[in-house]
């Protein structure tokens, strides 16, 4: 499948809201896609320290929000601090693996998992852990996907992952490298678009 076909199915997709089922795909020993899937893999593994800025909207069934984002990685330790218009409210939310806060402009929270601290106090949650390996167009370890399609240059552009559907539907050059620049999220009602205007590598 080509990057443009790809790119157009995707687009459909979004179109679709997600409704269309589609069959598990993995790619067949000996394509060259596989190739070069597997070979990018090892060059996105090897990054651990990481900063992006960039754009979030979020849906959920009652509300619609956007804001500014940025976001501090380092192996295991991150810092994502989003900033909404019009006074729609800030926080930040900063983890490691035994300890996630959440810092509101009224009160700081903390708690063991992410997730549940953000619904109860946001009434929405972002699924953090695979979301470090998502945005660089990789599926988190340790978790069983159901679903992967990726194009003839071995980009990720499709994933089932955590209950989570991820399409990356564009890429952009860093240094010698192509990472993520627009992807879309869904795990209904939840529907997440992030879009990174600067990917910094250290």
């Amino acid at each position: 499948m080509g990057r443009r076909y790809a790119a157009f199915w995707l687009f459909g997709l979004l179109g679709l809201a997600g409704c269309a089922e589609m069959k598990p795909l993995f790619l067949p020993e000996g394509k060259p896609e596989l190739s070069l899937w597997q070979r990018r893999q090892q060059q996105l593994r090897q990054l651990q320290r990481w900063d992006i800025q960039g754009r979030v909207a979020i849906e959920t069934a009652q509300d619609n929000w956007t804001a500014s984002v940025t976001w501090k990685n380092e192996a295991e330790h991150y810092q994502m601090r989003f900033m909404a218009p019009l006074s729609q409210g800030t926080f930040e939310l900063t983890g490691a693996p035994d300890r996630v806060q959440l810092r509101m402009p009224d009160k700081t929270l903390e708690a063991p998992d992410p997730s549940q601290l953000m619904q109860e106090n946001l009434g929405w949650s972002l699924p953090v852990y695979g979301m470090r390996y998502w945005v660089l167009g990789l599926p988190a370890p340790g978790r069983k996907t159901q679903e992967l399609r990726v194009d003839e240059a071995g980009h990720l552009v499709d994933l089932q992952q955590d209950g989570w559907r991820i399409s990356v539907l564009r890429y952009q050059k860093v240094g010698g490298l192509e990472l993520p620049e627009k992807i879309y999220m869904q795990n209904d009602p939840v529907k997440v678009r992030l879009v990174v205007g600067e990917w910094q590598l250290h």
